[in-house]
């Protein structure tokens, strides 16, 4: 269990459902003992706070990174067809990193 939550769980402790559903394992895994202590042995404060304080500065990094891109409050079209590449990963990055500050702010 210990390997399965060191793998799978190490930053991600809310699992999104479909529909929106979150599901928390850390309240899911509470009747099973060895998941519970390898989950418990993962996520300690020091942990959590790394990860949101890097996650909140991934999204200062990408908000600074778009702006260069934005004229007068707009993406114009010239600069999103010339930098269709870097934008599209830019973006994907952002995505992921609102999602886990948005996921993870669910969690008890």
């Amino acid at each position: 269990m210990r390997e399965i939550c060191d793998k799978h769980f190490p930053d991600n402790w809310i699992v999104p459902i479909y529909g929106g559903e979150l599901a928390d394992v850390l309240v899911y895994w509470k009747s099973f003992p060895a998941a519970d202590k390898a989950l418990n042995n993962n996520i300690v404060l020091d942990r959590i706070k790394y990860f949101a304080t890097i996650h909140a500065e991934e999204v200062i990094k990408a908000d600074k990174k778009i702006n260069k891109y934005i004229i007068e409050g707009q993406l114009q079209e010239k600069e999103a067809l010339d930098n269709v590449k870097l934008l599209a990963n830019l973006l994907r990055d952002a995505n992921a990193t609102i999602r886990w500050i948005m996921i993870h702010s669910n969690c008890t």
